[in-house]
């Protein structure tokens, strides 16, 4: 699952779903701790670190214990690749027995980074979703998502009648960013916080179920161009 441990970055990317900003707020570390049990009710065993940059969180390595301590199965850093250009920072991150994806398209992000080849790092030079939310808005940036972001988990929640379960369906399919957790611990239906709150990690299995099946949202506008059959998977 895909859990926001900051919006800070202070890269400035015109693109940001998230308007990430260089003052921006971190997670608490009683927030992930919370997190973390959520996770482990959820039965979910992959947990994504993401931001804004996360590695941008003063206490990031203490919430990589914590998870590994968890016993979470794979930890992964979702990146802007900043931290490339510190060589202590870069061996603790590539040496943490993490998976690490760096995303830095040049259109859209406005440092380049230098790669380092590393066994747990993937490098995407090529950004192939816009969604039409934060500064990609602001700055006219067509969007190429077709669907909002809280379809898939929309439609299984229908399909299923089950939060847990849905996020173990859309798992074994690869699909994992949805929900998300935001770094007040509020879980959203999709993958940034402008996304709809369903509730929060104390909820409970049966209250998620019901206010992500129950939910009207559509701030991406991506619901209007759906085909009906679609709209009718989540319930519009």
């Amino acid at each position: 699952m895909l859990v926001r441990i900051t919006n800070r970055c202070r890269m400035g990317c015109n693109h940001c779903m998230t308007n990430a900003m260089p003052d921006g707020e971190h997670m608490s570390v009683d927030t992930f701790f919370k997190t973390l049990v959520f996770l482990e009710k959820c039965q979910s065993p992959l947990i994504m670190l993401s931001g804004g940059e996360p590695l941008e969180h003063p206490k990031f390595f203490e919430l990589m214990k914590m998870a590994s301590d968890f016993k979470i199965e794979m930890i992964s850093i979702l990146s802007n690749g900043m931290f490339l250009d510190d060589d202590e920072l870069r061996e603790r991150v590539f040496n943490s027995g993490a998976y690490t994806q760096i995303t830095n398209d040049e259109r859209y992000y406005p440092k380049r980074i230098t790669k380092y080849e590393h066994p747990s790092v993937t490098y995407v030079d090529e950004l192939r979703v816009i969604t039409p939310l934060g500064r990609a808005v602001d700055n006219n940036i067509p969007p190429s998502r077709l669907a909002p972001m809280c379809f898939n988990m929309r439609s299984a929640a229908r399909g299923y009648g089950n939060f847990i379960q849905a996020i173990h369906t859309l798992r074994c399919k690869g699909k994992m960013c949805t929900p998300s957790i935001n770094i007040d611990g509020t879980v959203v239906a999709g993958e940034t916080p402008l996304c709809h709150k369903v509730g929060t990690v104390e909820s409970t299995n049966a209250e998620l179920t019901e206010n992500l099946i129950a939910m009207k949202c559509n701030k991406c506008g991506l619901e209007d161009d759906l085909q009906p059959e679609y709209r009718n998977a989540i319930g519009i």
